[in-house]
């Protein structure tokens, strides 16, 4: 069998996971707002919370915080713990498997057991950005972007504000 990554898709799933691990961590930090589940798409990335509604200041804190970590380039490692290491560790959830469980690390910040792929340091994520929060079933969805995504979509925005400024 012969493969060959893509490399550019795998750096961009990289950054929205990672991503998503360091931004589930920042809204319970601020919000106390766990991550119900996660979705990684093509074009956007989501996280649902149990919460009926997020205050627009408790979301840009939680953005805040996680893009400090980004500019501080701490790092994230990998851990296969035995099973009193896992004991101790701070996960910020419980793991969905009991043998060989692998937890990722965002240094000094969050704990997750999770299979995915990681950058291993935060500076390689680039910049997060939430982009929209809306009522989902029940709860209340976050759609975030982070890296080129994160880039993109700003460079687009200032376009369309850049046109409608010269339209004026």
């Amino acid at each position: 069998v012969a493969g060959r990554v893509d490399r550019d898709r795998r750096r961009d799933f990289m950054s929205q996971h990672t991503g998503q691990h360091m931004l589930s961590r920042a809204l319970i930090d601020v919000a106390r707002a766990e991550t119900v589940s996660s979705r990684l798409g093509e074009l956007t990335a989501t996280i649902d919370t149990p919460l009926s509604s997020l205050d627009e200041a408790l979301l840009a804190r939680a953005e805040d915080l996680v893009n400090a970590l980004v500019l501080d380039d701490v790092a994230v490692r990998t851990h296969f713990p035995t099973p009193d290491e896992l004991g101790a560790m701070p996960l910020r959830r419980a793991p969905k498997v009991t043998e060989g469980v692998r937890v990722v690390e965002v240094e000094g910040f969050d704990f997750t057991p999770c299979g995915g792929t990681h950058v291993t340091r935060t500076g390689q994520i680039g910049p997060v950005r939430i982009t929209g929060v809306e009522r989902y079933k029940g709860g209340t969805r976050v759609t975030f972007l982070a890296g080129r995504r994160a880039l993109s979509d700003m460079r687009g925005k200032d376009a369309v504000l850049r046109d409608l400024a010269k339209a004026f």
